[in-house]
């Protein structure tokens, strides 16, 4: 197999997808934006996390091809960091890829629904309770797009260095070969299908989740000879 051309070809089709979501949002490449309606965000998202998914097999991909070994060094401070509050630290940080996926969490016990409706305010010398108004979202309304233009950041930082990323993620291994057995982690890949991954693909980004999926898997199960 030609896993560089197989590389390229993935990591091109998710460039055009991430230039079309900064399109879409109405951002230039590295930028920002507080608010956003919130159907535009919905949409944004529901290529955002299958294109992160993909990106995350690829990378893991772009490790096992390239056979990346790199060793972990604890921090001589003892991995104390100086806290600069929340902002701060968005602020003088740049936003990094997540290496790993979103785990599944099983509520064995289950949710308790509330069925009663909105609360009632009374007191005394009311004639009657005041009924609290229910919020009723709408696609129109403006909400927070910070997290997502964050998110954005970071996966066009990771496509423009896969190699760096993949050094991220064969450091992550170094240090879990470091810990004791029962501290180790959880792999990059959750087990069963990917976040995002449909069945029936109705966007391109389903397709490269697919192909990026099936290769992740196949240079892990069986390592490419790089000698």
């Amino acid at each position: 197999m030609d896993w560089e051309l197989a590389i390229g070809r993935n990591r091109d089709a998710l460039m055009r997808m991430l230039a079309v979501l900064f399109a879409l949002a109405g951002l230039t490449r590295g930028g920002a934006v507080a608010e956003m309606p919130r159907h535009l965000r919905v949409a944004l998202y529901r290529v955002l996390r299958p294109a992160e998914a993909a990106l995350r097999r690829l990378i893991v991909v772009v490790e096992q091809v390239h056979a990346i070994k790199a060793r972990y060094l604890p921090r001589a401070d003892g991995g104390v960091a100086v806290s600069r509050g929340s902002e701060g630290r968005k602020a003088a940080q740049a936003p990094a890829f997540a290496l790993f996926d979103r785990r599944h969490y099983f509520d064995l016990i289950g949710k308790t629904r509330v069925t009663s409706g909105n609360p009632r305010i009374w007191s005394p010398g009311m004639d009657y309770p005041v009924f609290t108004p229910k919020f009723v979202p709408t696609p129109d309304d403006m909400v927070s797009a910070e997290r997502l233009c964050r998110r954005l950041q970071a996966l066009q930082r990771a496509l423009d260095d896969l190699p760096k990323q993949a050094k991220r993620l064969a450091r992550w291994r170094a240090k879990r070969e470091q810990a004791p057995t029962e501290t180790r982690k959880y792999p990059p890949m959750r087990p069963g299908r990917p976040p995002g991954y449909r069945v029936r693909p109705v966007h391109e980004v389903h397709h490269v989740l697919k192909n990026c999926h099936e290769l992740a898997l196949y240079a892990l199960h069986d390592p490419p000879d790089t000698s």
